[in-house]
């Protein structure tokens, strides 16, 4: 078997030289290599067949459009053509051609001198198709409540909305059409020029959120936001590859439009007597700009040193006209900030460099350094709001009120920088050790710290155990230190002084009002500590036999939050096994399996009315008050494959699949607060088995036939019973459920190589 694989190895490395210089090999020079004339002149191959789909299914076509049930055309094709006289070369190749999910490329230049390119491809997004909404006018920027739909502050009182809720189907395509060309040139340069225009139309679910009335309280509607957008990406290199030294030099440009500006809904939350709130309104992504210049490189110093690193610069920008504050004209100049735009421009700077050296037969070392910095240059101004999204203005412009209302937009500069040092010592023939060391520095602002500091320390062995057994052990344990911690910092900051004055002292001894939960600390930016372990081994008892074994355990512990209030600590296990067997010639097999567990628990605290910020700072909660949340997913992955190819006739084989998943959460509260039991768990199981098989039909003709049947369970209290239309007082339900189905797939096809 060795043998072999050798001799296949020479071959293909002898025809792709063949391939690469262009030399001309007559037919009669390879008639006696079949293989390796078919490397010289790859076979094209053309598929045509029909397959059906016994089920609707948005779910099971999502992505791939076979989400109709009924018969769609199979297309397939890999068309290869080189010139034998020279190195002009063609190839075609067309994938998924009678669906939604198609792809189609074609090739074609002179090897060495030029290339051309041209693609086109399309892939859906399909979500739940029980969604249902009450609104006139979905998939456009205008949503009309009809006429038989009541107002009202709450979900309850809105008679007639049962009778007028309507299934709309939410989908997104995109489509996508690109060229390119390269061209090589003496002396080792190359240069690659490429454009790309992405069009996605449909819609997506969002929130629409209204004041529900004169009060604090609000209302939301989830509704169709219309989707029309459009991405023009652009890309230039040029390359230089030397005996010792490579560069290349880039330009990368993506400029984004939305054809939709906003979207406007009525409320739904009126009862007729606050015309203050009749209709909603916000503002859809806005057309946006990036452009990056990047440069890379790698320089050979000797045969046992070599330097690599790479430079980039971006800009990034977005100016589109703000929306005004209300859907009233007659507010719109008085609230408007000093420039009727935002002016966002943000600089990117990135660059790394990393050294690789044998410093002695047995010790290698790699070691570098990485900068990144975003630095946000978007002017800051005062904004003066409407809360809620008010048609009218009256009661909210006191003194207190305009100080109130008044903010300012934050920002946010970040710089992160990276060293690290790897030594990799060669034991003896059969033993590796690693040692490495990682720095890791961030500073930003308009944050509740100013940055952290991390050290990283890591170790791993591999040994391997004769012929047939190898196996590694790594560790790694990371410190982060962050710079103390003020909650309130970020969202003060964007008040004036003059508002954050009426705030101090009092009888609650706050220092700022709500600005921040008391003890909340932001886990990304909090203290951590984490511990990384893992093992692996391969198994081969045998040259027909492959085993591998993996386990990996991640846990993270955040000392702050142990005593306060936020994510205490967090654990992720993995386990995974695979087992390749080549029984005969003719019979091989796979199995494969996975677990992965991940959990949290996080410190919560039930707080008085008037929280007193400084107590909770200082852990005096009394400790009926507090309790934890703990969640948990579980994933479980089975497979088992199997192939039979007795003859170049006929190939059977097929695979069994089953994933599952369980996402569950608890909760452990003192007796102040009202006991809790946990949700229903989050499910969602697919089972699915594939049985294929192929005959060889003389003149190179193949018949394929392959049959799919496909099961999903999920169950998610979100949208399941006992949840009705009406269950939430402040947010109208869609009438959605947890996609379920059976789905079995029949295809037939006649494939022609030539």
């Amino acid at each position: 078997m060795k043998s072999t694989i050798e001799k296949r190895f020479v071959r293909t490395v002898l025809a792709a030289s063949i391939a690469a210089i262009g030399v001309s090999v007559s037919p009669v020079a390879v008639a006696d290599d079949d293989e390796v004339a078919r490397l010289i002149r790859p076979d094209s191959q053309v598929e045509l067949g029909v397959g059906n789909v016994f089920r609707d299914s948005f779910k099971y076509g999502d992505y791939t459009g076979l989400n109709r049930e009924g018969s769609h055309l199979i297309g397939n094709i890999d068309l290869i053509r080189r010139n034998e006289a020279n190195t002009h070369y063609f190839s075609l190749t067309g994938h998924n051609l009678g669906l939604d999910s198609r792809n189609l490329t074609i090739k074609g230049g002179e090897q060495g001198n030029f290339g051309l390119r041209l693609e086109y491809d399309e892939i859906p997004k399909f979500y739940n198709t029980t969604y249902q909404t009450p609104y006139l006018g979905a998939g456009s920027t205008r949503l009309v409540q009809p006429a038989g739909v009541a107002d009202a502050t709450s979900v309850a009182g809105m008679t007639g909305l049962a009778a007028n809720m309507k299934p709309y189907e939410v989908k997104t395509q995109r489509k996508g059409l690109g060229f390119g060309f390269t061209k090589e040139f003496n002396r080792g340069w190359d240069v690659e020029m490429g454009y790309k225009r992405e069009d996605k139309d449909g819609t997506k679910l969002t929130a629409a959120m209204m004041q529900a009335f004169s009060g604090g309280t609000r209302g939301s509607v989830i509704v169709p936001e219309p989707v029309n957008y459009s991405t023009d990406q652009f890309e230039a290199l040029a390359r230089y590859t030397g005996e010792k030294l490579q560069l290349q030099f880039g330009y990368y440009a993506s400029l984004f439009k939305n054809a939709n500006e906003s979207l406007t809904w009525d409320s739904l939350f009126n009862a007729g007597t606050n015309d203050a709130n009749l209709t909603g309104r916000y503002g859809l992504p806005p057309d946006n700009q990036s452009h990056q210049f990047n440069a890379s490189g790698r320089y050979v110093i000797s045969k046992a040193t070599s330097l690599s690193g790479n430079l980039s610069f971006g800009r990034m920008t977005q100016n589109e006209l703000f929306l005004p504050y209300s859907t009233a004209g007659s507010v719109v100049a008085e609230r408007f900030p000093v420039t009727p735009s935002l002016n966002g421009k943000v600089y990117t700077t990135n660059a790394s460099l990393r050294l690789n050296t044998k410093l002695m037969p047995k010790l290698n070392l790699t070691a570098g350094l990485r900068y990144d910095d975003r630095d946000n240059k978007t002017d800051i101004a005062v904004y003066d709001y409407i809360t809620g999204d008010r048609n009218s203005v009256a009661g909210q412009r006191t003194a207190t009120a305009n100080l109130q209302l008044l903010r300012r937009n934050m920002p946010l500069d970040i710089t992160k920088q990276s060293v690290y040092a790897d030594l990799d010592y060669h034991l003896s023939s059969a033993t590796t050790v690693k040692l490495g060391y990682d720095f890791h520095q961030v500073r930003h602002n308009y944050e509740p710290t100013t940055g952290d500091k991390e050290h990283t320390v890591k170790t791993e062995v591999k040994h391997r155990f004769g012929d047939m057994v190898s196996a590694g052990a790594s560790y790694a344990y990371s410190d982060r230190k962050a710079s103390d911690y003020n909650g309130a910092a970020p969202m003060s900051s964007t008040y004036s002084a003059g508002y954050l004055n009426t705030l101090f002292g009092g009888t609650t001894g706050r220092t700022y009002a709500w600005l921040e939960a008391p003890g909340l600390r932001k886990y990304f930016l909090a203290d951590r500590q984490r511990d990384k372990f893992g093992a692996t081994a391969n198994v081969s008892p045998s040259e027909q036999l492959d085993l591998q074994f993996g386990a990996h355990y991640l846990r993270d512990k955040y000392p702050d939050t142990v005593a306060g209030i936020g994510l205490a600590k967090a654990s992720n296990w993995i386990a995974s096994f695979d087992a390749n067997l080549q029984a005969t010639d003719a019979l091989s097999g796979n199995f494969f399996a996975s677990l992965d567990q991940y959990q949290t628990d996080q410190n919560g605290a039930h707080l008085p009315a008037v929280p007193n910020v400084t107590q909770a700072e200082k852990g005096t909660i009394p400790a009926t008050n507090l309790g934890v949340t703990t969640l948990s997913d579980r994933t479980l992955t089975l497979g088992v494959g199997v192939r039979y190819k007795p003859l170049r006739k006929y190939e059977i084989g097929g695979n069994l699949t089953h994933s599952s998943s369980k996402g569950r959460s608890e909760f452990n509260f003192g007796s102040a607060v009202l006991p809790a039991g946990p949700l229903p768990d989050l499910v969602s199981r697919v089972d699915r088995l594939e049985v294929f098989g192929r005959y060889h039909l003389p003149k190179d003709l193949t018949v394929n036939l392959k049959f799919a049947h496909e099961r999903y369970r999920s169950a998610d209290w979100a949208w399941d019973a006992p949840l009705t239309l009406t269950s939430v007082g402040s947010v109208v339900g869609t009438n959605q459920t947890s996609p379920n189905y059976n789905v079995n797939f029949v295809g037939v096809s006649l494939a022609y190589k030539f």
